[in-house]
């Protein structure tokens, strides 16, 4: 098999072995698929929504960074 590309072979090769993890998260009463990148940080991938006025939101544009403060809840 050849493949043409003007990706280098390593950076080809090691994305294969190592995918992204993404999480779906509500940000603003919205749905939305994030990739972590660091413990209070992450970056929009995708938004989860049908209504077309959320795609407009400049907080939510995918590649945006999201920062927050994780909730821990106690059981009762």
């Amino acid at each position: 098999m050849i493949i043409w590309s003007i990706v280098p072979p390593d950076i080809m090769w090691n994305a294969a072995e190592n995918p992204p993890t993404y999480e779906e998260i509500e940000w603003g009463g919205m749905k939305c698929v994030v990739q972590k990148t660091g413990p209070t940080q992450c970056k929009v991938i995708r938004l989860l929504t049908t209504d077309p006025n959320d795609y407009l939101r400049m907080e939510l544009q995918p590649g945006c960074l999201l920062t927050y403060e994780p909730i821990v809840k106690a059981l009762s």
